[in-house]
């Protein structure tokens, strides 16, 4: 059963989200927040997908738009940053935790793409969260191996002029002008750092052809992270796996995971 609510975190700022809650158990559940990449939103079929397989196995998934355009959550793409990203899952957690049929010790994340890389980030500072699953998440910046950073320094130096860059998302058929201030702001996130800080089980699974981000990300957050650990590499698997024959197998090792930790 998927069910639509609206909140607001500590800006002020409406988040939209979507439940998928288990029909085969009774509450309270273990709960999993997912959150999508860059350019993405809670609908892309292979986190709606990611929280229905969730919910067939008794756990209860909770996808929501970071506060952007780009999905259905207020605020423009303009001013995105990791920084908000970071209170948007704050805010999300906290609603989470309070709702009546969740099981508060039993709260999971699953990141895409930058969403991967800001669970990475956020874990190690809340401890009601007990388990993740990076989904092809960078790991660090700086190197320029990434799409954003192919992207601006393909625009640069005219983004430095202006202060704005722009990235065109063929999902929604849409050119989006960014303020090449989240670019600095991502790079003063050391997400190798808290990645050596994570004491929880944490699930790393990357497509073998990610040409937006490389698979050595995956491999380089694996060997920071303690145990329990696993890295799964896809065989074929794009950044975005749209199709079945992908999103079905990897879904299954997902929820697999969180059964065993939350």
């Amino acid at each position: 059963m998927d069910r639509r609510v609206t909140i607001k975190n500590k800006q002020g700022k409406r988040i939209v989200g979507i439940w998928s809650i288990p029909s085969n158990a009774n509450p309270p559940y273990p709960a999993v927040v997912i959150c999508h990449g860059f350019k993405g939103t809670k609908d892309a079929v292979y986190l709606k997908t990611l929280a229905r397989t969730l919910a067939a196995r008794g756990i209860a998934a909770f996808r929501f738009d970071f506060t952007n355009e780009a999905g259905e959550s207020e605020g423009k793409i303009e001013n995105i940053s990791f920084t908000q990203k970071l209170r948007d899952i704050d805010a999300i957690v906290g609603y989470v935790s309070h709702q009546k049929f969740v099981d508060a010790k039993r709260i999971g994340l699953a990141g895409h793409s930058q969403g991967g890389q800001a669970i990475l980030t956020y874990a190690p500072k809340d401890a009601r969260v007990k388990a993740l699953a990076d989904l092809a998440g960078p790991s660090y910046r700086g190197a320029g191996n990434t799409g954003i950073e192919k992207t601006i320094r393909a625009q640069s130096p005219d983004a430095k002029k202006t202060g704005y860059f722009t990235v065109h998302s063929k999902t929604q058929k849409k050119t989006y002008r960014i303020k090449l201030q989240f670019y600095y702001d991502l790079l003063s996130h050391d997400t190798e750092a808290q990645i050596k800080k994570i004491k929880v089980p944490t699930l790393i699974v990357h497509g073998s052809a990610d040409t937006s981000v490389p698979l050595v990300h995956s491999r380089r957050a694996y060997q920071l992270l303690k145990q329990p650990k696993r890295l799964v590499v896809v065989d074929g698997a794009p950044h975005n796996w749209k199709e079945p024959k992908y999103y079905r197998p990897i879904n299954s090792i997902i929820a697999s995971w969180f059964e065993i930790y939350l």
